[in-house]
């Protein structure tokens, strides 16, 4: 099944193009490249993102590079999925500014690039006159931090086992969680897992399970009319409280006012 993809909004600004989407359960993005080098960032949902004879799940909160000229597919069989697509114009120079460091694919998974990816999205949605201008000095400091973090890390695939783990996190959410279930049920030993991790995604465990919470909180408080004490319960907060004060933590508003602004 072909991609169907549907543009929420899109911006132009001196030297890139944003492009926030959904695309659609069950369809994919075929083996394709881009002239130039793309960010993509993951706001809902999760997708399997195939390249150079590995795979990579991509879920809400993960930050991708892809050089100019990577071959690459996309299949949303996990569900729905939204995200932030930033390509730099052909008719600029802005491709330049992706330095040698970013000529491999990289990606992310909290940390402080994810922050910047959060406020420039944040930035789309208001779009007010200074947002080009924000949105453009947001953008540079990310590829300059992305740039400096690949000088320095590991460069070698995840091991498939952190992958599963992922998947596990992913399919528990509205349970308990805990490091040495999760490393039982990928097996390897939980120091393993802990390091592996956080080395890998610039986040511990539990950082990750909160923001991923949040953000599956975040698509049911805009697609459905339940309870806040109901979403609290089937994400596995221990109550509509603790619910409300890490979702005002992590996103800056209520979850109320969250819904009335989405609606």
């Amino acid at each position: 099944m072909g991609s169907q993809v549907q543009r929420i909004r899109q911006a132009s600004l001196p030297g890139f193009t944003l492009t926030e989407s959904i695309h659609p359960a069950g369809s994919e993005i075929p083996w394709h490249w881009h002239e130039t080098p793309t960010i993509c960032f993951v706001l809902e949902g999760a997708f399997v993102e195939a390249m150079r004879g590995s795979s990579l799940l991509c879920t809400p909160a993960t930050l991708k590079f892809v050089p100019a000229g990577e071959r690459h597919c996309d299949r949303f069989s996990h569900g729905q999925a939204r995200g932030l697509m930033v390509e730099p114009r052909r008719d600029g120079e802005t491709g330049r500014l992706f330095p040698s460091a970013l000529d491999r694919p990289r990606h992310y998974q909290g940390g402080a690039l994810v922050e910047l990816a959060l406020r420039i999205h944040q930035e789309l949605i208001r779009m007010d006159p200074t947002s080009p201008l924000v949105i453009e000095g947001l953008l540079l400091e990310l590829i300059a931090g992305a740039a400096r973090e690949a000088d320095g890390s590991p460069t070698g695939d995840a091991p498939g086992w952190l992958a599963r783990a992922l998947e596990c996190i992913d399919d528990g959410l509205a349970g308990p969680l805990g490091v040495t279930r999760i490393a039982l049920a990928v097996g390897v030993h939980p120091v393993t897992l802990a390091r592996a991790f956080r080395r890998r995604y610039q986040c511990t465990m539990g950082d990750y399970v909160r923001r991923r919470r949040i953000e599956r909180a975040k698509q049911q408080l805009r697609n459905s009319r339940s309870r806040l004490a109901e979403i609290a319960a089937a994400n596995g907060f221990a109550d509509q409280s603790h619910f409300s004060r890490l979702f005002r933590q992590y996103t800056g508003t209520t979850p109320s006012r969250f819904r009335r602004e989405a609606s």
